[in-house]
C-alpha cells in the first residue's frame, strides 16, 4: 500500500564547533542515490539492518536538504564532500550546453583522458569539477592519508573522489567495474580479478519481495546475470543467460534492479582488502555511493512494492559494510546522506489527490520556439536544442543574424515562461547572477529565486533558469524513467544526514544543509577545509 508524501519546509540552524576527536583510522562517506527523508520515514520503522543502525546509533539529523534548486545526481554528490553549492562546484546539472562547443556535455565527460576497460573509449574524470574536497583536504594536511571512491555511476565516484584521489572506480556494465588514465595508466590487479569473476559470481541471482500483507505470498522474480529481461506477471526478471550475448540494453536493465548495490559492495569489500584500507599508520578515506534506489525510483516510483524491497535490501547491505568496516577499525567514523531525494509516479500521487503534472518536454519547446518566431517575425530558431526545458539557452548566433536584441529576446523567453500554468517562476541569468547564494536563513525558507542562484554559473548555465510547478515530471508514457527528481522542492531537497562515530547518538531535528558535512568532519578530523559554503555542525561526544 502506497504512503502519502508531503512537502516539509524545515529551517537552518548552524551550530558552533567543539575540538576535534581523535582521528580514527578509517572514515567511511556513504551517499544512497535518491535517499530520501520520506523513504527513512516511510520505510524506516521496519527495518533492523545497517540502515537501522545508523538512525540509532547515529547523531541523525531527520531534517537535512540539499539548498539548490536543480537536484540531481551530478549536483549533488559534487555538493556532499565539498561543501560548495552546485553554483561553486561548477556541476550544475547532469549535462548541460557548452557555448564553446556548441553541444550537450556530460559533467564528468573527458575526451582526454581513456577507459581503462576498453580500448580506445574516452574515458570519464573531475575536469570539470571546480574546487576541492574533504579527501583533497586530508591528504593535503595528513602525510600518508589515501582516498578511494568506488560508486555504480562514474559521476557520483568522481565527484566525491574530489581534485587528486589515490583511486576511483565506477560500474560500466558488463565490463565490470573501470576507471580512466586521469587515476591511473592501468587497473590494478585485484579489480581485474574481481571483473573476471563477476559474470559466475552473479550468474543466478533471486529477486524475493519484501513480505507485504497485501502482497500474495510466494511471489519471485528469478534473475540471472549475464541475460535478457522478460516479465513474469508484474515481476521483472532475467532468464537464463549462460554464455548468451548481451545485448545493448542489458546494462540498463541490470541497474534497474538491487544487484547493483550487490556488486557494489562486494567491489568495496575487495578494495577493502587488497589496498588494506583502515590498517596503516595514518587515515584513510573511503566513498561509496550506492545507486540502485535511484534507478528503482525512476522506473518503478518511490512508495511501492518495488522500492519497498530495495530499501530493505539496502538495510541488509549497509548492515554487512557497517561490520566489515568496524571488524577493521573499530573506531571507524561513517557518515551517510543522499544527492537527492525523488518523487513517486504521478498517477499514483494523483490517485491521492495531488495536483500532479507531466510535462511533454519536445511540444513544451516546440511551442516556445514557435511563440518566439511570431514574435520577433523570424524563421529562425532562437533556443538551443534542449533535452528539458528548465535551463533554457538562447541561440546567440541566430540571434545577431536576425539582428534582434539579446535581452529583448530573454525578456520574451521569461514572460512567456511565467504566463505558463505549470511554471512557478523563471529567472534570467542576470538577476541570478545579482542573486547572493550565501548559505543564509532557513533551508526552509529559501526562495525559488535563492536555489536557482545556487544552481547557477555563469559559464555554464542557461538564459533562463525555470522552476516549474511542485509535482510535475518531464515526461509521457510511454517512456523508460516514468517519474524522478530535480526540483527546488521538499520531497527532491530533503534527505538523511547521519554521523556515526565517537558521538552522542539521537535525532537532531533542527534544519541543516548538506554543504554542512565537509566542513564538519573537517573540524572533528582537525583539518583545515578550503572554501566552503556551509558551517561545522555541532556533535556532541558520546558520555
Amino acid at each position: 500500500m502506497r504512503r502519502l508524501p508531503f512537502l516539509l519546509l524545515p529551517a537552518a540552524l548552524l551550530l558552533q564547533a567543539q575540538a576535534p576527536a581523535a582521528r580514527p583510522k578509517l572514515v567511511v562517506a556513504i551517499a544512497v542515490d535518491q535517499l530520501s527523508a520520506e523513504l527513512m520515514q516511510t520505510f524506516g520503522p521496519e527495518l533492523t539492518g545497517g540502515l537501522a543502525r545508523l538512525m540509532r546509533e547515529g547523531a541523525y539529523f531527520t531534517e537535512a536538504y540539499h539548498d539548490h534548486g536543480f537536484t540531481e545526481t551530478g549536483p549533488g554528490h559534487s555538493v556532499l564532500l565539498s561543501g560548495r553549492f552546485p553554483a561553486h562546484t561548477g556541476i550544475v546539472e547532469n549535462r548541460w550546453y557548452d557555448r564553446g562547443t556548441d553541444r550537450l556535455v556530460y559533467c564528468v565527460e573527458d575526451g582526454g583522458a581513456r577507459a581503462l576497460h576498453m580500448a580506445g573509449q574516452a574515458g570519464s574524470s573531475n575536469l570539470r569539477f571546480l574546487g576541492d574536497t574533504l579527501g583533497d583536504w586530508l591528504q593535503a594536511q595528513v602525510p600518508g592519508s589515501r582516498a578511494f571512491s568506488v560508486s555504480g555511476k562514474d559521476r557520483a565516484a568522481i565527484l566525491m573522489a574530489g581534485r587528486k584521489p589515490t583511486a576511483a572506480y565506477w560500474f560500466t556494465g558488463a565490463a565490470g567495474f573501470t576507471s580512466s588514465s586521469t587515476y591511473a595508466e592501468r587497473l590494478p590487479e585485484w579489480l581485474v580479478r574481481f571483473d573476471a569473476g563477476l559474470n559466475q559470481r552473479f550468474l543466478t541471482r533471486s529477486w524475493l519481495w519484501t513480505k507485504d500483507p497485501a502482497t500474495p505470498e510466494g511471489r519471485v522474480a528469478t534473475w540471472t546475470f549475464p541475460g535478457q529481461v522478460i516479465r513474469n506477471g508484474a515481476l521483472p526478471r532475467l532468464i537464463q543467460g549462460a554464455g548468451m550475448p548481451l545485448d545493448k540494453g542489458f546494462e540498463t536493465r541490470f541497474r534497474k534492479s538491487p544487484f547493483l548495490d550487490d556488486v557494489t559492495l562486494e567491489a568495496t569489500e575487495a578494495l577493502l582488502d587488497a589496498e588494506r584500507l583502515g590498517r596503516g599508520p595514518t587515515t584513510d578515506l573511503l566513498t561509496v555511493s550506492f545507486s540502485s534506489t535511484d534507478y528503482i525510483g525512476h522506473s518503478y516510483g518511490n512508495l511501492g512494492t518495488e522500492m519497498r524491497d530495495q530499501i530493505h535490501r539496502l538495510d541488509r547491505t549497509l548492515s554487512r559494510l557497517l561490520d566489515l568496516i568496524r571488524q577493521r577499525d573499530p573506531g571507524a567514523w561513517v557518515v551517510l546522506s543522499a544527492d537527492h531525494g525523488g518523487m513517486d509516479l504521478p498517477e499514483a500521487l494523483a490517485d491521492q489527490g495531488f495536483a500532479t503534472r507531466r510535462v511533454d518536454s519536445p511540444a513544451f519547446l516546440r511551442e516556445l520556439r514557435a511563440h518566439l518566431k511570431t514574435a520577433f517575425k523570424v524563421d529562425a530558431d532562437l533556443l538551443v536544442e534542449s533535452p528539458e526545458p528548465n535551463n533554457l539557452y538562447v541561440r546567440n548566433a541566430a540571434v545577431k543574424a536576425a539582428g534582434l536584441d539579446r535581452k529583448a529576446v530573454v525578456a520574451k523567453v521569461q514572460a512567456w515562461l511565467r504566463a505558463r500554468p505549470e511554471v512557478a517562476d523563471a529567472f534570467t541569468a542576470e538577476e541570478l547572477a545579482t542573486t547572493d547564494p550565501a548559505a543564509t536563513g532557513s533551508p526552509r525558507n529559501s526562495s525559488l529565486r535563492v536555489l536557482l542562484a545556487r544552481s547557477f554559473h555563469p559559464g555554464r548555465s542557461g538564459d533562463v533558469l525555470v522552476a516549474f510547478k511542485p509535482w510535475t515530471i518531464f515526461g509521457v508514457p510511454p517512456t523508460e524513467w516514468p517519474t524522478g527528481h530535480g526540483t527546488p522542492y521538499a520531497y527532491d531537497r530533503r534527505v538523511p544526514l547521519i554521523f556515526w562515530g565517537p558521538w552522542k547518538a539521537g535525532d537532531r531535528p533542527e534544519p541543516v544543509r548538506t554543504v554542512d558535512l565537509a566542513p564538519t568532519l573537517a573540524r572533528e578530523l582537525g583539518l583545515k577545509p578550503g572554501t566552503v559554503d556551509g558551517k561545522a555542525l555541532d556533535l556532541e561526544p558520546a558520555r
